[in-house]
């Protein structure tokens, strides 16, 4: 039941929600509830970013660190996607290599370098109803291509959508923003 867990949302021309607008989620689970992800593409300004680090006393965060619109629901909420290595009991598996967690645990453990070694920090998430998110992938908002590792830490913010889309063979700025009818 959970084939899109671990896998990349990308979001196609036909979405001019700026809110998902050229975005790129993680999907972090997937059942018949419904779905949650977070957008791994969509940095916050940083100014607003030094007042966040600020208020959780984060020092292993330096200034060229970035916190993210991880999607509109719950904004007051703080996720950290991060490698495996690391868990608390509040940690959700994504992948092997990869687990979301978003306790005060570990955001202390951020701010005493007993954190993970590599993470992602994003405010919010993408959420979806039951069979909402498949009614969204057949209406082709969403593209479904395979998760990676090293792709959400090492690629920009700025390649990601681009560079998703090209892992399946085309460019999505060609893809047109109208569907039709045969």
């Amino acid at each position: 039941m959970n084939q899109l867990k671990n896998k990349f949302l990308i979001a196609t021309p036909s979405i001019i929600d700026p809110v998902f607008k050229k975005s790129l989620i993680l999907m972090c689970d997937y059942s018949k509830e419904g779905a949650m992800g977070l957008i791994i593409n969509k940095p916050i300004d940083k100014d607003i970013i030094m007042n966040v680090f600020h208020d959780f006393e984060i020092n292993k965060i330096n200034n060229n660190s970035k916190v993210y619109f991880g999607g509109p629901v719950d904004l007051d909420t703080g996720f950290v996607l991060h490698d495996s290595k690391y868990s608390t009991n509040k940690t959700l598996t994504v992948s092997k290599e990869l687990s979301i967690t978003s306790d005060e645990k570990i955001f202390d453990d951020i701010k005493e370098n007993n954190g993970p070694n590599k993470f992602l920090l994003t405010l919010g998430y993408a959420g979806w109803e039951k069979k909402q998110l498949d009614q969204e992938i057949k209406n082709g908002d969403w593209l479904v291509a395979p998760a990676d590792f090293n792709f959400i830490f090492k690629v920009s913010d700025d390649e990601k959508w681009n560079i998703s889309s090209n892992s399946l063979g085309f460019d999505i700025n060609k893809l047109s923003g109208k569907s039709g009818l045969a």
